[in-house]
């Protein structure tokens, strides 16, 4: 796992990475301290990427990827941050995407599979049973509609390597795989003849969905950070990357934010393990907030039901009764957490973030490397499994400076090393 922070102000961006990395295997699992997780996306202009969860696509370590991206990028410059964004992901499919035929394949039978036995699952969960003779029709109905409903709801909001792709393109390359999974249901005799035509469309408007079901666990979450040529304040855009199927990368924008000429601009962005990071935002930790939510709402409706039961042991007017049953408790516990939630973000956001807005870039680099420091050290002290640690990477951003590095870790000796850094600059 990861514990990642930005924070971005009028003056530049800080980002600050741990170096744990959890890595898992049939044997089991295995945690080591020496991953890179902040890299310079240009040599030569202010724009920089982080990465978290799954530190590969496909197969590919990212930080090859990054770093072959790089060397292509040359001097080029983009207007825009987010102009970066189509070309990178065109080159990871040159780099490696179009080369790796069969581990397309292979993630494309998991979502096939997942997809069907889900279809199966919601059908038997309804009828009581497995498909049988006697209980065909009914069976391969309920399917149909269940189908029906996933295409309603897939249909719409494509990811971006996906909205020009044609379901007959996708037909023809998934024809193999899909005919061999849905096999047990297409050759029952009762199979009507819109079957597998239903099962193709759901299934193509769920692959190109912005949606990421049945292969989420092994998602890498991407965060391009920086300047364009010509923006003038900074800004940062995270992705969500799972997987290629046909060579199209499944990629999606989770949040972007800019910051702009309002002098309280200001941004703090923890990504991965956020819980300490927006403990500190919020003066609670979110979960413990969340229970304090739960809480008074359940106290409110014991507090309703115990004062119904006295009424009605009273022999109260039922009008009375009535009136106390219908109350909307809510109405009440939602209320509650409005008041809390402004009480919070006027007191402790806002005042964090008014300050956060006129830090030095050298405050905002130290701020970063707390919070994320702060997340190691809460797993060391706690019981929670060390899934952050090591070495915190530190970057700093700057419309005028470029990418700098304020700390940052080798696994080779700098000085024995000259080559290295030689080759960097050519």
């Amino acid at each position: 796992m990861t514990a990642i922070v930005g924070i971005l102000n009028r003056r530049g961006i800080a980002f600050a990475a741990d170096s744990a990395a959890t890595h898992i295997s049939k044997a089991g699992h295995k945690i080591s301290n020496n991953s890179n997780k902040i890299f310079s996306l240009s040599k030569y202009q202010p724009v920089g990427i982080a990465l978290y969860n799954n530190l590969d696509f496909i197969g590919v370590p990212w930080d090859s990827i990054i770093k072959q991206f790089r060397c292509s990028l040359k001097e080029t410059k983009y207007d825009t941050l987010q102009d970066y964004v189509k070309p990178f992901f065109d080159f990871v499919r040159y780099y490696c995407v179009n080369s790796l035929q069969k581990e397309q394949t292979n993630y494309l039978h998991i979502i096939v599979r997942s997809y069907f036995n889900e279809v199966c699952g919601l059908v038997e969960k309804e009828i009581g049973s497995k498909i049988t003779d006697a209980n065909a029709d009914i069976y391969f109905q309920k399917a149909q509609v269940i189908m029906d409903n996933f295409l309603n709801k897939f249909k719409l909001d494509q990811a971006e390597d996906f909205k020009d792709y044609k379901i007959d393109d996708f037909d023809k390359y998934a024809k193999d795989t899909i005919d061999s999974i849905i096999s047990p249901l297409s050759t029952n005799q009762k199979c009507p003849v819109t079957f597998r035509s239903k099962f193709v469309n759901s299934l193509f408007a769920l692959l190109c969905n912005n949606s990421h079901v049945y292969l989420n666990s092994i998602y890498t979450g991407l965060v391009f950070f920086g300047y364009g040529e010509k923006d003038i304040f900074p800004s940062l855009f995270e992705y969500q990357v799972t997987y290629a199927i046909d060579n199209r990368i499944k990629y999606t924008l989770i949040n972007k934010y800019s910051i702009d000429s309002t002098p309280n601009s200001a941004l703090i962005a923890p990504f991965a393990q956020t819980d300490v990071a927006n403990t500190v935002i919020r003066a609670v930790e979110d979960r413990l907030r969340q229970i304090f939510y739960d809480n008074f709402n359940k106290t409110l409706q014991g507090l309703r039901d115990e004062i119904v039961n006295q009424l009605i042991t009273a022999k109260a007017p039922m009008t009375f009764v009535d009136i106390f049953k219908n109350l909307n408790i809510n109405k009440y516990a939602n209320d509650y957490k409005n008041g809390m939630d402004k009480f919070i973000r006027n007191n402790y956001i806002q005042p964090l973030m008014d300050t956060v807005s006129f830090l030095d870039k050298e405050d905002l680099a130290d701020m970063a490397e707390s919070l994320v420091r702060m997340t190691c050290l809460k797993r060391h002290v706690t019981t929670d499994e060390e899934t952050v640690g090591g070495p915190v990477d530190v970057a700093i951003v700057t419309k005028g400076d470029g990418f700098i590095w304020k700390k940052r870790k080798h696994y080779f000796e700098p000085e024995l090393n000259s080559q290295f850094f030689e080759r960097y600059k050519k």
